[in-house]
């Protein structure tokens, strides 16, 4: 599923800030996009990336996923995947899988372990992708929770002269009924100017563009 539809903006501030960009961003900035990689200035050690998706419709305007963006959904796991990955349940532990299938109303589990082998059933996994997965655990979703944490001031980021070099919508909810969590970043010069305001807050957080 490319997240790609029409979104419900709920809240139009920055979360960047006016901060310093040196004579050297500038100058970088000079070979964006067409040289993205010379253009955002990494940190040397990397622990974690950001990777922005362009809009077909907009060159000035990207979603932001922290790992690899969605572009399907993924598919259902197996009852034991679940359980321990999700639920935080040792499906080796009976009295626990009964509480859970008891409390959200399914069948009583069959006799032995290897049911547990079994995908869970589509209802089950539907219910997580339309709310846990769009809300908290998509790529999209841990973009917003992450930015969301640092300590950024509000307003649009601009340069030393005042001037506006771009900003970041965060969205929770796209319309009734659709769930999705994320950011989108939208300025000539945004991610050039939101990889160098990491990097001033001691981030080890790369921003790669993908095609």
């Amino acid at each position: 599923m490319k997240l790609t539809r029409r979104h419900f903006l709920i809240s139009a501030a920055s979360a960047l800030g006016a901060c310093f960009l040196p004579a050297a961003f500038f100058r970088r900035l000079a070979r964006f996009p067409e040289e993205p990689a010379a253009a955002i200035d990494p940190p040397a050690a990397v622990r974690r990336t950001l990777f922005a998706t362009p809009h077909d419709d907009d060159p000035e305007r990207w979603q932001l996923a922290l790992g690899r963006p969605t572009t399907e959904f993924p598919a259902a796991p197996s009852w034991r995947t679940w359980f321990a990955d999700h639920e935080g349940i040792d499906p080796a532990d009976p009295s626990a899988v009964d509480r859970w299938l008891t409390t959200h109303g399914r069948p009583p589990a069959p006799p032995g372990a290897r049911w547990l082998h079994r995908p869970i059933p589509a209802p089950v996994w539907d219910d997580y992708l339309e709310n846990r997965f769009l809300i908290h655990d998509s790529p999209e979703a841990q973009a917003l929770q992450y930015l969301s944490r640092l300590r950024l001031a509000h307003g649009p980021l601009v340069d030393a002269a005042g001037a506006r070099v771009g900003r970041l919508d965060f969205f929770a909810g796209t319309m009734p009924g659709a769930e999705s969590h994320f950011v989108e970043a939208e300025g000539e010069a945004i991610l050039p100017a939101l990889q160098h305001r990491l990097r001033e807050l001691g981030e080890s957080t790369a921003i790669e563009i993908l095609p």
